[in-house]
């Protein structure tokens, strides 16, 4: 044990509940681009701002950054916890959000646990200091990719802010057939007593830093606190 987390156990390297939530998060983003397919037909149908969503008897409001809707025909609730899938879209005057004819910048990524941030009943900071501590493992690290193959997973980056641990990672594996960026950014935090991971990945390879990303991340934590406030 590390921190509170545990070391794996019959393949799960975060422990059993947390490890189940990340596999299943990276599963809707490998899974994602054959969303945005199916639901072409009707670009403003489904298409909204923010959606709720329930865990363990929990509401947690999951609200994307400027610019950035949901399709709730592609939000998940399970028992394993709820995943909410956000892309680019625009403003209508009439019809609301749409996703029509608004280029895929980035794919960005919400998933609820059933579970609150381990170590939060001894404060926030000590909590999200456990959970840097644990990323920057071996195991931690191995968790952070997309691929699951650590040999092509690099973690760039790991800081700590008020509400959120962040990383910055490479997985050289190619999991889509879509040209999306290598790096990627995550964040882990907790808002209505769960622990909520986000994820955004670009499509601009010419940015090794991915600078707009990193952005659309700190964007993405700024919302998602700001509709859970209170």
């Amino acid at each position: 044990m590390i921190n509170g987390y545990l070391l794996p156990v019959a393949g799960f390297g975060l422990g059993r509940e947390f490890m189940a939530f990340v596999n299943l998060r990276v599963l809707f983003v490998l899974t994602s681009v054959g969303f945005l397919s199916a639901c072409a037909f009707s670009p403003t149908e489904g298409i909204s701002r923010e959606v709720t969503v329930k865990t363990a008897g929990a509401d947690v409001v999951i609200a994307g950054p400027e610019g950035f809707c949901i399709d709730e025909r592609t939000t998940d609730q399970s028992r394993a916890g709820a995943f909410v899938f956000l892309s680019d879209c625009a403003m209508t005057e009439n019809a609301g959000p749409t996703i029509a004819r608004v280029p895929i910048s980035a794919v960005l990524t919400a998933s609820v646990s059933n579970s609150g941030l381990p170590g939060i009943e001894r404060g926030r900071e000590t909590a999200l200091a456990d959970l840097q501590g644990f990323l920057e493992t071996p195991i931690g690290q191995a968790s952070l990719g997309k691929s699951g193959n650590v040999l092509t997973i690099s973690v760039l980056s790991i800081t700590r802010t008020e509400n959120a641990v962040i990383a910055f990672i490479e997985d050289t594996t190619i999991t889509t057939t879509t040209a999306e960026s290598p790096r990627f950014w995550r964040a882990f935090t907790e808002v209505g007593g769960r622990l909520v991971a986000l994820s955004a990945t670009g499509y601009n390879r010419s940015d090794p830093e991915q600078a707009r990303i990193e952005q659309i991340i700190l964007a993405f934590i700024n919302s998602l606190q700001a509709a859970n406030a209170g």
